[in-house]
């Protein structure tokens, strides 16, 4: 096999991996086990968000049937609470519980370290490898279909 096609096949298992354990619920530092969907949802809520439902849709291009979906579950798990505004009775916000904020630091935490040991082999490398990765990578994101609600 070249190093094309080790590329490639390094590639494909990378994929199937990102794939499998975006399916598997994970701790974040709670009890709970949260899937992706929910501790992405933490993170657009943020620590000191007020965020409503069509804000939270927009920020995950998801819908706002899934939005309802994914907030019951958190609210049951007490990661996150709904609450609406004296000024405005019609929008329902979400804030982070303490247990939320947990996850949500968690979370950052994950993705700092994940980001600091990438960011310590790119420096290591020469401006002709930087930008051969980065075309790499954009030949992978132009290849592949984007992603919309207008489906």
């Amino acid at each position: 096999m070249d190093d094309y096609q080790k590329i490639i096949v390094k590639t494909t298992a990378l994929q199937y991996k990102i794939n499998y354990n975006d399916k598997m619920p994970r701790s974040f530092g709670t009890s709970e086990l949260l899937y992706q969907s929910e501790i992405h949802f933490i993170d657009a809520i943020g620590i000191d968000s007020e965020i409503n439902a069509t804000q939270l849709s927009k920020k995950l291009s998801i819908s706002n049937g899934a939005i309802t979906q994914v907030a019951d579950k958190l609210v049951k798990k007490k990661m996150m609470e709904k609450y609406k505004k004296e000024s405005n009775k019609k929008e329902i916000y979400f804030r982070l519980t303490a247990k939320g904020a947990v996850a949500y630091e968690s979370h950052k935490n994950f993705h700092q370290e994940i980001n600091e040991k990438t960011i310590a082999y790119l420096k290591s490398l020469s401006p002709e490898q930087i930008e051969g990765i980065l075309g790499y990578i954009t030949i992978a994101d132009e290849t592949l279909p984007s992603l919309s609600l207008n489906k």
